[in-house]
């Protein structure tokens, strides 16, 4: 069913995209907030930014999603196979990439699987939020673990480590542990609480 509702969603993608270019008034206006949104998205993957809220990151993926799909119809409309064809080398492998990131926190009701907070820590004056989410790019069923820094009073935070269970652990019992130091925070993540498996953070492994 998840596999269903998945693709609907790149359908309505599509489907949006084209009525947008083909009906939608202001499209002058329109293209420059993509221009931001592109701008916006850009600054957000140098950095390792991201919004706190889950569901600012759904909003922020779909705008990018749809400027894409919008920009691809509008291409498409030339009737330049030299312009299709150079949108879509381009578009695709972007479009892809967000849509997978998406993947694993839109919330479908179908799907329980999704990003969730571990835990939240404070340690040097730092806040610090651990999140684990599946792994849907990786060969083998799998989880990662995400350490992200909060970015002063902004609803923000810095992606600062992430580590990928290896195969056979997916279904383990993973019990983190932090330690807070001098120059931050670094947590073992502890498999069956018998054995350091991977530590994030200052002084990672």
């Amino acid at each position: 069913m998840h596999v269903i509702s998945e693709c609907l969603l790149v359908v309505f993608m599509g489907a949006f995209g084209f009525a947008l270019n083909k009906w939608a008034p202001l499209k002058r206006i329109r293209y420059f907030v993509y221009a931001l949104i592109f701008l916006c998205a850009f600054i957000f993957d140098l950095n390792k930014f991201s919004f706190v809220s889950g569901s600012l990151n759904v909003l922020l993926y779909l705008a990018v999603l749809t400027a894409i799909t919008e920009l691809v119809w509008l291409c498409a409309a030339k009737k330049s196979k030299i312009l299709l064809g150079a949108a879509l080398i381009i578009s695709v492998p972007l479009f892809i990439s967000i849509y997978i990131s998406a993947l694993v926190i839109i919330p479908f009701p179908c799907c329980g699987n999704k990003a969730v907070i571990v835990d939240k820590y404070n340690c040097a004056s730092e806040s610090y939020i651990l999140k684990k989410r599946p792994a849907p790019d990786a060969p083998e069923p799998g989880h990662v673990y995400v350490l992200y820094r909060s970015v002063g009073r902004y609803p923000i935070v810095k992606r600062i480590d992430k580590y990928m269970t290896p195969k056979g652990y997916y279904n383990a019992y993973i019990n983190p542990k932090p330690e807070c130091l001098s120059d931050g925070i670094k947590i073992d993540l502890y498999a069956e609480d018998s054995y350091v498996l991977w530590s994030l953070g200052v002084g990672k492994r």
